[in-house]
């Protein structure tokens, strides 16, 4: 269609091509059969309702708005259409079923919100299967298969960033005013539907060239128009496809449909709530802030093309609902991270030869790095996007994760030994509560990025920006630049546990106080005492205040925010008498559970639920990272009592 229609595909069979742009995989969704000329007789032999069983007959007798008073030969099309769909196509339709849950809804009610028929929402099975990456060989795009300029003309936009058409939200939107639009021309819904096929132009013709009012006239009258007014078979059977399909999709239930399962291209997706994104955003950094893989949050926000948002202007973003509020604080400042690569001009370098280096235009490098290319300068580019790094996803609140028994019982694997399961928890715990030390500074080396050091030493990016006073200080990174890095203060010896504290005073003091030891920096000392580095930095003078701290520094502590505050003093006489601060009190006690597989987990996803690091999850079940769990199967957790 001229709006971005399946229109260059054969008539014996439709295929839509889905393509991740960030990736470069395709894949193929099938479609329904059009009904090719031979088989028009069969579409006359299924013309009686005796061919139908009893709930297809119950289905099929079901109308809408736009599905009444069908001429005889609309009849027949559309029965054979919705015999073809719901038995030979079955599978199909429970594909389409699947990828339509998140959206359907929204579809319909926008629909109903500008005055419109609800069955239009079912346009969207027969346009892409309601997939919004699906890309026709027309390279129209989207769930609702919109050509560029067809979707410029309705506020899509397209651009080196993103691709609006891709975007389920703005392009249902689209294709409602389109929509509309075409009513408001013809004044005929079936008329209105073949256009979106055919285009208004072709439509418009071939209805004065016969001097039909209706659809099913300028079908019987079409081999009778000069060839190039003739309307193409794909789009003489359109609305009666269409109208089958709706049938089908209103009465799924009736028909025994259910939606085919959930995989790793069809993950399920949660209901979602839109955030405003600043210009030039890490997109990759905020999805693993939010406990999201790249690949998860792309299934949410499938029209951004780059791991990083447009820069010069806000755009929007989907998040789960029950996520918002996290997206919200991370959003309010600065996200960087993981999708930000480095280039560091050459000698002779232009923004061109740059460009045709990175594969980033020229006029996005200057507008991302303003000012002229000097020697040795590092460029920030966004992340190929054939090279996106395989981003590890921030841990979610362990007091918002249930786990469940439900389910079989199956091992994924027997422990050696009755204490399996109490000893790994204890090593475990151990293992939580001391942190690897780690250097005072680091001397940035050629070829270095944030994101590397980071790993290197196990690290944070949110702890190298705190520990430098800020991401806007580490914009830059230059060979020989010296950066502070966190060192988390050691942990006391297991067999000298520490001493129990006192029993809580009715009058606290408000505030506690801590020394600073060599190598401590302020997000260290903030994680110690199980408070944010925000927090620490209001009691303290401000983040600048906290830039570079000095041993023997006293920085205050917000009293009530651990069970036990060191009151360190440096004229105290021994450190064997110094009082150890106790590490922050758990608000409830972990204890192993067992946890039954759901379709579609992984062990990845599984530790993600549950707080714990993947590694844990593997430690717990005596597993190594080649071990696979499906439905049913049992594993180990740890959850808060």
């Amino acid at each position: 269609m001229k709006i971005g229609k399946l229109c260059c595909l054969p008539l014996a069979g439709m295929a839509v091509l889905m393509m991740l742009s960030a990736c470069g995989k395709q894949q193929t969704v099938e479609s329904p059969d059009l009904l090719a000329s031979q088989a028009r007789q069969e579409a006359v032999d299924l013309g009686s309702l005796s061919s139908l069983t009893s709930a297809e007959k119950k289905a099929y007798s079901s109308t809408s708005k736009l599905d009444r008073n069908l001429s005889p030969g609309m009849e027949r099309q559309v029965r054979y259409h919705f015999v073809k769909y719901s038995r030979e196509r079955r599978g199909t339709m429970e594909n389409f079923l699947r990828n339509s849950i998140p959206y359907l809804n929204y579809t319909k009610s926008v629909f109903r919100s500008r005055g419109l028929p609800e069955d239009l929402a079912y346009l969207a099975y027969l346009e892409s299967g309601y997939n919004p990456m699906a890309v026709s060989r027309s390279n129209a795009v989207g769930m609702w298969q919109f050509i560029s300029s067809t979707g410029r003309s309705y506020g899509l936009r397209q651009d080196w960033w993103m691709d609006e058409r891709r975007d389920p939200y703005r392009s249902t939107e689209a294709a409602a005013s389109y929509l509309a639009r075409l009513y408001d021309i013809f004044h005929d819904w079936h008329l209105a539907v073949a256009s979106y096929n055919g285009g208004e132009g072709k439509i418009g013709r071939a209805k004065e060239a016969t001097g039909a009012n209706k659809l099913h006239e300028i079908i019987q009258k079409n081999d009778t128009l000069d060839y190039k007014l003739q309307l193409r078979e794909e789009t003489a059977l359109y609305v009666p496809r269409f109208l089958a399909i709706s049938k089908i999709m209103r009465n799924a239930e009736t028909l025994g449909l259910q939606p085919s399962s959930p995989d790793d291209e069809h993950p399920v997706l949660l209901p979602v709530s839109p955030v405003s994104v600043r210009s030039a955003t890490d997109l990759v950094e905020l999805s693993r802030r939010l406990g999201m893989n790249w690949k998860e949050f792309q299934a949410y926000n499938p029209h951004f093309l780059r791991s990083i948002s447009p820069a010069g202007r806000t755009s929007t973003a989907y998040v789960p609902r029950n996520k918002e509020a996290l997206a919200r604080r991370v959003l309010s400042g600065t996200v960087s991270g993981a999708g930000w690569r480095y280039y560091t001009v050459r000698r002779g370098d232009t923004y061109a030869k740059v460009s045709s280096r990175t594969g980033v235009p020229a006029s996005v490098i200057k507008q991302l790095n303003p000012g002229s290319l000097k020697r040795g300068s590092q460029l920030r580019l966004p992340v190929n996007g054939k090279n996106l790094p395989a981003v590890v996803p921030a841990a979610p609140s362990r007091d918002t994760a249930i786990a469940s028994n439900s389910g079989r019982r199956t091992s994924v694997s027997a422990s050696k030994g009755g204490d399996h399961a109490s000893s790994a928890l204890a090593e475990l715990k151990g293992r939580r509560s001391s942190v690897r030390s780690v250097p005072a500074t680091y001397k940035v080396q050629s070829g270095d990025t944030l994101t590397a050091i980071a790993r290197k030493y196990d690290m944070d990016l949110d702890d190298l920006y705190a520990a430098n006073g800020g991401a806007d200080k580490l914009d830059t990174l230059r060979v020989g630049q010296v950066i502070r890095l966190s060192a988390p203060v050691a942990v006391a010896s297991r067999s000298a546990p520490a001493r129990r504290s006192a029993p809580a005073r009715r009058s606290a003091p408000s505030l506690a106080s801590h020394t600073v030891q060599s190598g401590e920096t302020a997000y260290a000392i903030s994680r110690k005492y199980n408070i944010s580095f925000a927090e620490l930095a209001a009691v303290n003078g401000g983040a600048d205040a906290l830039g570079s701290l000095s041993p023997g520094q006293v920085l205050k502590i917000p009293a009530g925010k651990t069970t036990a505050v060191a009151q360190n003093n440096t004229r105290q006489a021994s450190p064997a008498r110094r009082v150890q601060a106790q590490a922050p009190a758990r608000k409830s006690a972990s204890s192993i559970a067992e946890y039954s597989v759901q379709n579609g987990e992984t062990l990845w996803s599984i530790s993600r639920k549950f707080n714990m690091k993947p590694m844990e999850l593997l430690a717990l079940n005596g597993m190594d990272q080649s071990t696979r769990v499906k439905v049913g199967d049992t594993v180990k957790v740890i959850r808060n009592k």
